[in-house]
């Protein structure tokens, strides 16, 4: 009993979490193997943020005590924020899992496994490590945990904690680590980004000091809450040259309507908001916006709805997250019920979603043409890139029209757009790393000449 393997669930802040799993695992004497019906070990990094991912993370486990059938000995072990939401009442709800244990416990995974179920048999390890990461060009690294914001529909702090920095010096370590594996992009994670520090200032010395890693190539803030510190950390980004920051710009609002936004204990107004994404897309032009919203939430009206739409029509964010609300114990919105039907909330979601999709179809109309920095995220079969502005595995990629021979995965190229689809895009090279390197090395051979 010595192999595993881990399926994770949720945001990129889990899929953190998922790799100080495997570094525990492997030191404690644990293998990976590439699919879950051959682990002794199957781990589930679980979410329970909203029902919807409550109802996956069960889903998740049920599917997976079935892989068991054919591996009987396999043991099913789930980890992370469900396991540590519902505890208490995890032995009789899914007795299908073996064992479990919660946040804040994924570094001592190898000790914890051992510890219930007796040691892994030896086995030799060597090139194990290259396998967790190959062709993996990006990476999320955690610099925080946990919440202060309490906001009525959210649950996190119950079982994340108070919002705690992680020391620069270990981040820090991660990232060389992670270059060194071949990963070129650095995506911060945290619940509260701008929050880091305690002071602007402190994120702006984190980026300067990430600016210093060799190899590094982009760097993206994720979860900067709709704030005045998220222009200031932006001004800063500039002001200091910081280019290797992407310009991208993940700030959830969760609303539009100032109304709902207070019922929601959110801070901040349809009016600053648009403000805010005005102000720092005059900073960085090519700057693209992710947001997003939580529809029926207790007490929101028809207009309030529409407030929304008008947001999204105004504001014109490249990217939109959508979620329906679902009343959740331990939070101070819990005793507001979930008095909207399910049926309307889906109905106000596509609304506000089919208003997207159609400035979404202006935006991709206006990059027809458009050259973009991208990164090679796969060069075998038919070659695909990701921008600067996209976020890898939730935001769209760039399908190229030809093959492109020589391109490395992590490589970075100019690619002009050709056409798109209702999220992707087509496009093609324009200028590739060996192009320029070529063309450096034919100016030095003429100016010696």
């Amino acid at each position: 009993m010595n192999s595993y393997f881990i399926t994770t669930l949720g945001c990129p802040k889990n899929q953190a979490d998922s790799r100080q799993m495997e570094r525990s695992l492997l030191r404690a004497g644990y293998r990976p193997v590439p699919v879950a019906e051959d682990a002794d070990f199957h781990l589930i990094n679980s979410c329970a943020f909203v029902e919807s991912a409550r109802a996956e993370t069960i889903e998740t486990v049920l599917s997976s005590a079935g892989l068991k059938r054919s591996r009987p000995r396999q043991k099913l072990v789930l980890v992370g924020c469900f396991a540590e939401r519902y505890a208490g009442v995890l032995e009789d709800e899914l007795p299908e899992v073996d064992f479990a244990f919660g946040t804040g416990r994924y570094q001592l995974a190898g000790e914890l496994l051992s510890q219930h179920f007796g040691a892994p048999e030896a086995v030799a390890l060597a090139g194990f490590g290259e396998f967790l990461r190959v062709g993996q060009t990006a990476a999320p690294v955690k610099i925080s945990e946990g919440c202060n914001r309490g906001c009525a529909f959210c649950a996190i702090p119950t079982f994340r904690g108070a919002f705690r920095d992680i020391p620069s010096v270990e981040i820090l370590e991660e990232v060389r680590k992670l270059v060194a594996d071949g990963v070129r992009e650095i995506d911060l994670v945290s619940q509260d980004t701008n929050r880091y520090g305690g002071k602007v200032e402190n994120l702006l010395t984190l980026l300067s000091e990430l600016h210093q890693v060799p190899e590094l190539t982009w760097i993206r803030l994720l979860y900067l809450y709709p704030d005045a510190r998220t222009l200031q950390i932006w001004r800063g980004i500039v002001e200091r040259g910081l280019d290797r920051v992407v310009p991208y710009l993940e700030s959830p609002v969760q609303h539009a309507s100032d109304r709902v936004l207070r019922a929601m204990r959110r801070s901040g107004s349809y009016a600053q908001f648009v403000d805010l994404f005005g102000s720092v897309r005059s900073l960085r032009p090519e700057l693209e916006v992710r947001t997003s919203l939580l529809l029926g939430f207790p007490g929101e009206e028809d207009s309030d709805v529409a407030t929304v739409i008008d947001f999204v029509r105004e504001v014109r964010p490249e990217k939109l997250a959508l979620f329906a609300y679902s009343q959740e114990e331990d939070t101070p919105g819990f005793a507001r019920g979930d008095p909207i039907p399910r049926e309307e909330k889906a109905a106000r979601l596509n609304a506000v979603r089919e208003a997207h999709l159609e400035v979404l179809h202006e935006l991709h109309l206006e990059r027809v043409g458009r050259q973009f920095q991208a990164m090679i995220e796969s060069s075998e079969g038919a070659p695909i890139v990701r921008r600067a502005q996209d976020a890898p595995e939730v935001d769209e990629l760039v399908y190229l029209d030809a093959a492109a021979p020589g391109l490395k995965a992590g490589e970075v190229c100019t690619v002009e757009i050709t056409g798109f689809f209702e999220y992707d895009m087509t496009g093609r090279i324009v200028e590739s790393v060996t192009d320029r390197a070529e063309s450096h090395q034919s100016a030095s051979s003429g100016a010696q000449g």
